[in-house]
């Protein structure tokens, strides 16, 4: 199928769902993700239903279908299409070889402009870090002084995603370089993300992480702290608290 044929039925589905399916405030929604895309408020697991429930070329095999959904996602400006895009790699990750799989989504990111759908890429390049580390990294590197925020918190987000999900890890100094790098920074969403990361690191290596902490906790931002807190003991939250409040005393 011709990609434009395939966008053209992907934005049809999507436009043409029920209104009783759509959110009753799309512009607070719209707000919420920081999107300057088109959205019509689809619920998350609509959407899913939706990409199950299929399209005409779905019947091909995953890598008959790389391009398709690269041309989609370049070509789109509606949200839910592009999450759609995202809902096909993230069911054929681990099928597709991993080079070829990169090859296509790490041309992805300069078109995000939501964390929704860079939580999403976020969460494939783990999945191919963990397997072709290699390659994958240099990337992140070169992302993690990027001048697209964006770019910069991919770099520090797709270390881990989740904890959980992974199977390898990279060595604890090799993750926390990254992070580290972007104490500072201004940008809201890449505080959010280095606070995610910081997480999600402290998942795998608590002791090493909560001496991070400690040691740069009047360098990391209220919205970083808030993230990178979340899975401490309450203990360990009480002492960073009175360590930041002290330091907000002494300004």
């Amino acid at each position: 199928m011709e990609p434009g044929k395939a966008l053209k039925e992907v934005e049809k589905v999507i436009v043409s769902s029920p209104a009783k399916e759509r959110s009753d405030d799309v512009a607070f929604l719209k707000k919420y993700i920081g999107t300057n895309y088109n959205i019509i408020g689809l619920a998350v697991p609509y959407q899913r239903y939706l990409y199950k429930k299929g399209y005409s070329f779905s019947a091909l095999s995953p890598e008959e279908q790389i391009k398709i959904w690269d041309s989609i996602w370049k070509q789109s400006n509606q949200h839910e299409v592009l999450t759609q895009a995202i809902f096909f790699w993230e069911k054929n990750i681990n099928t597709i070889a991993p080079k070829k799989a990169w090859d296509s989504i790490k041309t992805w990111t300069p078109k995000i402009d939501n964390w929704a759908h860079s939580d999403g890429l976020s969460g494939l390049y783990s999945s191919l870090l963990e397997i072709i580390p290699d390659t994958i990294l240099p990337q992140l590197k070169k992302w993690n002084s990027s001048k697209s925020p964006w770019e910069r918190r991919q770099s520090v987000v797709s270390l881990m995603h989740y904890h959980s999900k992974r199977k390898e890890v990279l060595p604890y100094s090799t993750l926390i370089a990254l992070v580290e790098n972007l104490l500072s920074d201004e940008d809201y969403f890449v505080q959010k993300g280095v606070g995610w990361a910081l997480r999600e690191i402290g998942n795998h290596y608590p002791k090493e992480t909560f001496t991070f902490l400690k040691k740069n906790y009047a360098k990391i931002s209220g919205v970083a702290f808030s993230a990178a807190a979340e899975k401490l003991s309450e203990k360990q939250k009480e002492e960073l608290k009175e360590l930041r409040k002290a330091a907000r005393k002494k300004k």
